[in-house]
């Protein structure tokens, strides 16, 4: 088991302790800098309490990930239709 790593994250100007694993460092620090720069954007648009920015933080950060997951199951589809495609091409190739 690789050894854990004590970090703390700063989101929404509170302080979360982690331990995590070292290789996923960089990560944690790129999710920490995304949320706060969607805080920092919805401060700038509107007046609310930190809950609410973070609220919607997580909802942006979610739909990105669902149109992510759909664009994919998409391109699964798209290669399953193509995989038909060549099978029917060769199949009426074979007719003539």
């Amino acid at each position: 088991m690789a050894p854990k790593l004590n970090i703390k994250l700063n989101i929404a100007g509170k302080s979360y302790p982690l331990s995590i694993e070292r290789e996923k460092e960089e990560k944690y620090r790129r999710a920490e800098r995304e949320v706060n720069e969607l805080i920092t954007k919805f401060r700038s648009r509107f007046r609310a309490e930190d809950e609410d920015y973070l609220a919607m933080a997580a909802l942006q950060i979610s739909l990105a990930n669902v149109e992510m997951e759909m664009s994919r199951s998409l391109g699964d589809d798209i290669d399953a239709l193509m995989e038909i495609n060549k099978e029917l091409d060769d199949y009426l190739g074979s007719l003539k």
